[in-house]
């Protein structure tokens, strides 16, 4: 069971960088979207933008860096910490 912790980790490190490479592009995402809006009067598919404002968040990230971007992120590390937390628990 120890040793099984190690693969949810590893699997928590690689979703992680995933999720900071993924996030570095919605600053430029929302850059197209707002020039599309107001330079070409397209509304669409401003996918990006309606899904912030539909979630009340801001297009740009408030945390800086791979630690809070990425292994932090809750919507990454919830699952493995539970996933971890239960093996050392069963172990």
């Amino acid at each position: 069971m120890l040793l099984g912790t190690a693969i949810p980790l590893f699997f928590w490190i690689l979703e992680s960088q995933w999720k900071h490479f993924q996030r570095s592009f919605y600053p430029r995402v929302a850059e197209i979207e707002e020039i599309l809006r107001n330079d070409f009067k397209m509304r669409s598919p401003a996918l990006y933008g309606d899904w912030c404002c539909s979630f009340k968040r801001n297009t740009l990230s408030k945390r800086k860096g791979y630690l809070w971007d990425g292994l932090m992120n809750p919507s990454v590390c919830v699952s493995y910490l539970l996933e971890i937390i239960s093996l050392l628990l069963m172990a």
